[in-house]
């Protein structure tokens, strides 16, 4: 019996609903809190205090926050008492993320020693319970247009030299596929594009519609080797400076764009999109408005059109490391991004938004892969980062790579990689069907 959660209750599911909903849940403290404020007639209380009518009001109006500090309470109590019951010396030696932390601002010991040795303990401390209360709540509950474009910098603008010491030549910041497990990161990177398009059915003057399209080299394959009609968008002014050199000799459209804006321009086909891919980029949109984004994306594409959806989760029998490393990757690598969430919350999200899930892989240790190629480029990078940006900075985004390396290869953030259509679109869904049906199947030889 855990003493910190002894009925067994699945926190991440109550967060998950609390910060969907928190929107409704705070405005029906509100309402149910204005009454006793506005009319504040003694027969309202039955010990005619007024003051008392007053406390009535208070706690229904702080419920919520009560109910967030509750949670976040019970949380590192748990992280604790678990890291104690899998013989984690946690009076001995330092947390997982203090011991990281150290490490970032001195160098000293060795970095695949501390995430491999399992001898620190993933237990919540200071660093997480501080930018839990000062800048994720925030975030998470609220995510408006104006944190998107905060976000940005810090998580796409540290300069494009920076990006290219980590993601190499096609600077393509998602995960690659290895099919054959000796693939170079350009050819691992290739495949994934070739694979998306393979997916979506595409053909020579599609019109392609790529919401984050990064530094836009998917954008540039599309164009050039398929002979799609392409318009990707990014928040980040440096990726789509680099997007439009890139893709000056084609017909490629690179947009400064934030997402959630997007039905605001006119200058964007009427009929919609023949074919929509988004790879990684809905994990920015936060849990509140997910379903703004996906409705957004149902109104943009045609009836007979393939949403092409890659998204980087978290899996649902979670551990602590999971949360821990979640909590760094929000404070120092992508602020905002709080909708890396599990695959089945995910196809809940996409089917309400009206479409039908036509073939979903996971591939996470592809993406322990990939970013092991990051790595592995960042280090060979090493003299001139730390000239330009610091020693600690260097060291930081090495403990983001190799971390996740680590929590990508044991499936503690893993990659759902979708292929969709709208529900209901009969003949979509056959030809989508007929074209992902399992091929080259090996065959059992015949017994008789």
């Amino acid at each position: 019996m855990k003493l910190s959660n002894p009925a067994g209750i699945d926190i991440f599911e109550i967060v998950l609903f609390l910060v969907e909903y928190s929107h409704y849940i705070i405005g029906a403290a509100v309402v149910l809190a204005a009454p006793l404020v506005l009319n504040v007639q003694p027969k309202l209380d039955t010990s005619g205090n007024k003051k008392a009518v007053y406390t009535k009001a208070i706690s229904l109006a702080l419920f919520p926050l009560g109910l967030i500090l509750v949670i976040v309470a019970s949380i590192i109590g748990a992280s604790w008492e678990d890291a104690y019951v899998r013989g984690y010396k946690i009076f001995k030696f330092p947390s997982l993320r203090t011991k990281l932390e150290n490490y970032i601002e001195t160098g000293n010991d060795d970095l695949n020693g501390i995430l491999e040795s399992d001898k620190y303990a993933p237990t919540f401390g200071l660093h997480e319970v501080r930018y839990l209360m000062t800048d994720l709540l925030s975030h998470t509950i609220f995510h408006t247009n104006n944190h998107n474009e905060g976000n940005i910098d810090e998580g796409y603008n540290k300069g494009n030299d920076w990006f290219k010491a980590t993601l190499g030549e096609t600077m393509t910041y998602t995960s690659g596929l290895y099919p054959t497990g000796k693939e170079t990161l350009k050819e691992a990177q290739d495949y994934k594009i070739d694979y998306v398009a393979d997916s979506i059915q595409l053909e020579p003057g599609m019109s392609v519609l790529d919401i984050g399209c990064g530094w836009s080299y998917m954008a540039n394959r599309f164009t050039e080797k398929y002979g799609a009609n392409v318009t990707g968008i990014t928040l980040s002014k440096e990726q789509r400076a680099y997007g439009i050199e890139l893709n000056a000799k084609n017909s490629a459209k690179i947009l400064l764009q934030d997402a959630m804006q997007l039905r605001e321009r006119n200058d964007l086909p009427e009929d919609g999109f023949d074919r929509i891919t988004s790879l990684e980029m809905a994990e920015h949109v936060g849990i509140r408005r997910y379903q703004e984004f996906l409705g957004m994306v149902h109104g943009m594409m045609k009836d007979d059109g393939v949403f092409y959806f890659q998204v980087a989760g978290l899996r649902r029998a979670w551990r602590f490391e999971d949360l821990i490393w979640g909590l760094f990757m929000g404070e120092h690598v992508f602020p905002g991004a709080d909708a890396s969430c599990p695959l089945g919350w995910v196809s809940t999200q996409v089917e309400r938004a009206g479409f039908e899930i036509q073939r979903v892989h996971n591939m996470g240790s592809h993406y322990s892969r990939t970013i092991a190629h990051w790595l592995e480029h960042w280090r060979s990078n090493k003299d001139g980062i730390e000239k330009k940006y610091g020693a600690q900075a260097y060291r930081r985004w090495e403990v983001f790579l190799a971390w996740s390396v680590r929590v990508a290869r044991q499936g503690s953030s893993t990659l759902f990689m979708l292929t969709l259509t709208k529900a209901g679109v009969e003949g979509r869904r056959i030809e989508s069907q007929d074209h992902l049906v399992p091929k080259d199947v090996p065959r059992a030889s015949a017994i008789f």
